[in-house]
């Protein structure tokens, strides 16, 4: 099944160290990780998020007058605590399922002026593939994931603030300090707890492969801004 996705995505990049970047470029390898995997890196400020997994998240603060009690055996009366916030997560104890990310080109990001992709993301490998042919790129993987009758979900994911958001999280949403990611991702089904690959055939005809160095001097320029096309520079 897919999710649709917000704006319109013009290109992905997958970064990666030389060796993956080559094996997506030629091969067409997707290898879709662990949500434990992400759970637990140890870079957390990069890929890795602990909130992965998560299902609800409920803030409370200090105008909403919440209160609890906290109650003794020998103490008739209970202490009354009335925090000025309150910060409660849910999750699944056991995250089954795999995860493959992009980062996304897309509107509305690219209408900003002197648009550039954060420099973070150099930190996410030596190489990158740009993929230009984005309905031909998805439709590989999600053929491929169908006839192997493996269930999946796709889309654009929402960031959010963990300090004031309040429902049900997904799968496609993350937090706030995440978002220089714009990350696109492909959620499959999984009932094991181990990685997961699939080959779609080589890239080569509709995607470049780039050192990471590129991206210091990545710009977009727009022929007609009414009627943007894919003039992108690298």
């Amino acid at each position: 099944m897919n999710q649709e996705t917000q704006g319109h995505i013009f290109s992905f990049l997958k970064f990666g160290s030389e060796k993956n970047s080559r094996d997506l470029y030629e091969n067409g390898t997707i290898y879709f990780n662990t949500i434990d995997y992400f759970q637990k890196l140890e870079e957390q400020e990069l890929r890795g998020d602990n909130y992965e997994g998560t299902t609800v998240i409920n803030n409370y603060h200090e105008y909403e007058n919440v209160k609890y009690q906290i109650k003794f055996q020998d103490r008739e009366e209970p202490i009354e605590i009335h925090p000025t916030e309150l910060h409660v997560r849910e999750y699944m104890t056991e995250t089954l399922g795999n995860l493959y990310s992009l980062f996304s080109i897309k509107t509305p990001d690219i209408f900003v002026e002197n648009y550039q992709i954060d420099k973070r993301v150099k930190k996410f490998g030596d190489y990158f593939v740009m993929i230009k042919d984005l309905p031909r790129f998805l439709e590989n993987i999600y053929s491929t994931l169908t006839n192997l009758k493996i269930s999946y979900k796709s889309g654009v994911v929402r960031y959010y603030d963990k300090k004031r958001v309040n429902g049900e999280i997904t799968f496609f949403d993350k937090s706030l300090e995440y978002e220089y990611q714009k990350e696109f991702r492909i959620f499959i089904v999984n009932k094991k707890n181990n990685p997961f690959s699939i080959k779609i055939g080589s890239l080569e005809e509709y995607a470049e492969l780039f050192p990471i160095e590129a991206i210091d001097t990545f710009q977009i320029k727009f022929k007609n801004k009414t009627a943007p096309n894919n003039d992108y520079k690298i």
